[in-house]
């Protein structure tokens, strides 16, 4: 009975060291299991179902091809993808389990900093390359400025807090903004540069009306913001606090003439899910028809339709697919899944992708530049600023949904 325990417990270790070789060490023809926690339910479940879909089409046509192509053959890629629910204990957890009893090489992220940063920290711990998007990139670098193993594909807020003003100057405003910001990080990093941004472009800052995440009465900010008689309301808030915010205003009698809201205003179906309030909101944008992308129209024509409309939910996907393309393309470059070769393959990414050109610079990001978006009636997301900062098309003026 004790040797056919000893002899059991030694098949369970060899077949361990096997699967751990298989998706570690990436050998002649072996797969390579790459790992994904995103939020395909909770608050943030509208971003994390595109950015899977992307990842998921990445994957499917470098498979159709063969596999990644390293040491004298092609390994095709093992998708693990995994919902955290849009919860970060979840998504750190699920990080950890990814690596360690699933045997990724690397993983790919969720979007938003408060799910970005736990598992882009569990990444660093176990020394695995970590690679996202949909992550404001000074919200990224404040969490951590030493990355070792995490990097970031997204916008720089910098750049992004300008767009709203320079969209506001293509309409006629009385230049008073109220902000609303709740208090997770990327409204902790955009409510700043708005405060300081705001003067220099001719604006004024006439109320920040702040609240904790998944806030759910609106009542007196909007009140506050109504008194105000701001022409501009800007707001970084996650998609149930946008719909609360125009319930709000909507019951109030307040229509600016324009409003942005960022983050929950970049959510598929975001006319349809405001019930109409949300129609005429503009929120900054990183893919929409008419910026000029190499591979603009072939994502249209291709993905349109299933995404539900040309929106920041197509945005997302593209982001997942670039990634994982970038992520693909290291491992050819590291010639393997070395976790520290692979990581500075990452880092040494120079080319340009679906979302555009991807380069790594100061604090394992590579920033994108942003455009203004206003939401139709067709669930589009149409270009009203143009990444030299000019008019596109004309700015639909009071904000439509709230008449």
């Amino acid at each position: 009975m004790k040797k056919k325990m000893l002899v059991a417990a030694a098949v369970v270790a060899a077949a361990g060291l096997v699967l751990s070789g298989c998706s570690a060490s990436g050998g002649a023809g072996d797969d390579i299991v790459i790992g994904a926690s995103v939020p395909l339910t909770g608050p943030l479940g509208t971003m994390g179902t595109p950015v899977s879909m992307g990842y998921q089409a990445a994957v499917d046509e470098i498979n159709a091809a063969g596999g990644v192509d390293f040491g004298g053959a092609k390994h095709k890629i093992k998708l693990v993808i995994q919902d955290n629910a849009s919860d970060p204990a979840k998504a750190s957890s699920q990080a950890k389990s990814l690596v360690l009893d699933s045997k990724a090489v690397a993983l790919l992220g969720p979007v938003t900093p408060p799910l970005s940063i736990p598992e882009a920290t569990v990444a660093d711990q176990l020394k695995v390359p970590f690679l996202t998007s949909i992550t404001p990139i000074r919200a990224f670098g404040g969490a951590n400025p030493n990355w070792n193993y995490a990097w970031d594909v997204f916008f720089d807020e910098l750049q992004m807090t300008q767009t709203q003003f320079q969209a506001s100057d293509l309409i006629n405003t009385n230049k008073k903004v109220v902000l609303f910001t709740d208090t997770e990080e990327d409204g902790v990093v955009m409510g700043k540069l708005w405060e300081a941004n705001a003067p220099k472009l001719g604006y004024t800052i006439v109320g920040r009306e702040t609240f904790a995440v998944d806030n759910a009465n609106f009542s007196s900010q909007v009140a506050a913001a109504k008194k105000s008689g701001a022409d501009i309301v800007i707001a970084q808030v996650i998609p149930p606090e946008a719909i609360g915010i125009l319930k709000e205003m909507k019951a109030q009698g307040y229509d600016p003439k324009a409003i942005f809201m960022e983050k929950g205003g970049n959510t598929g179906n975001f006319v349809k899910i405001t019930g109409g309030l949300g129609l005429g909101v503009m929120a900054a944008n990183w893919f929409a028809e008419g910026m000029g992308l190499a591979r603009e129209k072939e994502f249209i024509d291709k993905y349109a339709a299933k995404i539900g409309g040309i929106n920041s939910d197509l945005g997302i996907l593209v982001c997942g697919y670039s990634i994982a393309n970038v992520l693909a393309d290291a491992i050819k470059v590291a010639g393997g899944t070395d976790p520290a070769k692979l990581s500075a393959a990452i880092g040494k990414t120079n080319g340009d992708y679906a979302i555009g050109h991807i380069q790594f610079t100061e604090g394992h990001a590579a920033p994108l530049k942003v455009i203004q978006t206003q939401w139709d009636s067709n669930n589009n997301q149409v270009m009203v600023l143009n990444l030299e900062g000019k008019a596109a098309t004309p700015i639909v003026t009071p904000e439509a949904g709230l008449k």
